[in-house]
């Protein structure tokens, strides 16, 4: 049985979205890091990072969306949520899930929660990531412009970038 620990709105939403659309049986357990659930002792036992998402599996707990999206996505092959593994497409998958990790995520937690940059400039950071993030979305826009799909079709990509557009707010 899978189980996924999530917190509301976070990005760990886009593995929810995952298992859902992909149809494998699974429980979510909320976590709610507004309250510093995710560093409490019995937490930190499945995540010692203290982050979400956290995927339990009958092998072991799988951590960080971009391995857990893929994960999800071959447990589902019918589902074709990625291209399949060894080849160009999966690998240009692969570049969008660390780009909207490395760059467009990092970027939002300058912007709305700059206070996290302890002994800095709270404006400074958030001016610097906005900016950031500002160029992000630029590139997504221009990819996507005349596109549906992050990809040649629906994938797992679609939906990590979907939780940053309700970001967007």
């Amino acid at each position: 049985m899978l189980r996924l620990h999530h917190a509301p709105m976070a990005c760990s939403l886009a593995s929810r979205f995952a298992l859902a659309e992909a149809g494998l049986a699974h429980e979510v357990v909320v976590v709610r890091t507004a309250r510093g659930e995710n560093k409490a002792p019995a937490y930190l036992q499945i995540n010692p990072r203290g982050k979400v998402p956290a995927l339990e599996t009958d092998d072991g707990v799988v951590t960080e969306s971009t391995a857990i999206l893929p994960f999800i996505a071959d447990l589902a092959p019918a589902k074709n949520l990625l291209p399949p593994p060894g080849g160009f497409q999966r690998a240009q998958a692969q570049a969008w899930l660390s780009f909207l990790s490395s760059t467009v995520h990092a970027a939002y937690t300058g912007v709305l929660r700059a206070e996290a940059f302890a002994g800095c400039d709270v404006e400074a950071v958030r001016t610097v990531h906005v900016a950031r993030l500002s160029a992000a979305l630029e590139e997504l826009d221009a990819h996507l412009a005349g596109r549906e799909f992050m990809l040649d079709a629906f994938s797992v990509c679609d939906l990590y970038l979907l939780v940053f557009l309700l970001w967007r707010g």
